[in-house]
């Protein structure tokens, strides 16, 4: 399944007490009908820069019969940050091996 469509992507980086800090990444996909589940998961390998989160943006069909109907589903993204992991400053998405997004990620402190 191709995306068509995304928006509202955000990305920040939780250094709120206490430890450990947390990674989000939210975004709103166009979905072909409301059986469809986007979910995003670290891309293998990962690039050269360790300041750049590369995710990969997949598009699961729920078993059932759904309308056909475009409709616009939340995507999301936790990570509980390893302690001495440096930090994220950008988040690049891809479906089918295409960039789709990129995010320079909030600090919020």
């Amino acid at each position: 399944m191709m995306v068509t469509q995304c928006k509202d992507w955000q990305a920040w980086l939780d250094k709120m007490p206490p430890k450990p800090d947390e990674l989000h990444v939210t975004g709103d996909v166009m979905v072909s009908n409301p059986g469809v589940q986007p979910t995003l998961t670290m891309r293998v390998p990962q690039g050269i820069n360790p300041a750049i989160l590369m995710l990969d943006l997949h598009l699961v069909q729920q078993p059932g019969v759904w309308p056909q109907v475009m409709t616009c589903t939340p995507a999301r993204f936790d990570r509980v940050m390893p302690p001495g992991a440096s930090d994220y400053t950008s988040v690049e998405i891809y479906s089918d091996r295409e960039q789709i997004a990129q995010i320079d990620v909030s600090i919020v402190e």
